[in-house]
């Protein structure tokens, strides 16, 4: 199935949707649109938006391809049907949809957790960014402008800040993302800014 993929109401590209035997191969081609970061591809089904993925930048164009389970489809409720609608966006559509949960890639071994009263709680204020220092596969440490968020990183490889790729750099081998205190002053949550200050 062919189907057409939104952007802020607007046709942007298009998703190609193949069933198997182990859940649905997905491509997905789309303008890229200006000024937006993080732009994920959703699904509108009866249950929970469905998180398609993220695309990335590919030769002036957001380009993705994925496969997605059975447990993952039947998670959004869309198991007998594909979504009804796809669009691009930061967050899903729906107010009360939870955030998308980070599935930690299986080249990243999550390190043995830090006990509370060794190490504080690092946060940066933004929902996904805090997903995936819960993750595990993600570090941060402090620095004088804010937080440093770091990860293990190959080209060849997903690695575990992929949602922030469009932030981060390359230092070697590992990803990097510098959170400001301007970055933490644009979320809401002040609570956030007390974290980094």
């Amino acid at each position: 199935m062919r189907a057409t993929v939104n952007y802020a109401g607007e046709p942007a590209g298009w998703l190609l949707w193949e069933p198997d035997a182990y859940g649905v191969q997905i491509e997905v081609d789309c303008a890229m649109p200006s000024g937006a970061l993080l732009l994920r591809c959703y699904g509108e089904t009866d249950g929970a938006p469905l998180l398609v993925g993220l695309p990335a930048p590919e030769n002036g164009r957001l380009r993705l391809r994925r496969h997605l389970s059975k447990e993952t489809l039947k998670a959004a409720g869309c198991t007998d049907r594909p979504p009804t609608a796809f669009y691009l966006a930061e967050q899903p559509m729906h107010q009360d949809a939870p955030v998308p949960k980070v599935e930690p890639t299986p080249q990243d071994e999550k390190p043995a957790p830090v006990p509370q009263t060794e190490k504080p709680l690092l946060r940066t204020g933004d929902a996904v960014l805090d997903a995936l220092l819960d993750g595990g596969g993600v570090r941060a440490e402090y620095i004088q402008e804010g937080l440093r968020l770091h990860c293990a990183f190959a080209s060849d490889r997903p690695f575990a800040l992929a949602p922030a790729f469009v932030l981060c750099r390359v230092e070697g081998d590992e990803a990097v993302l510098d959170w400001t205190k301007k970055d933490a002053a644009g979320q809401a949550a002040s609570d956030s800014e007390q974290d980094i200050t």
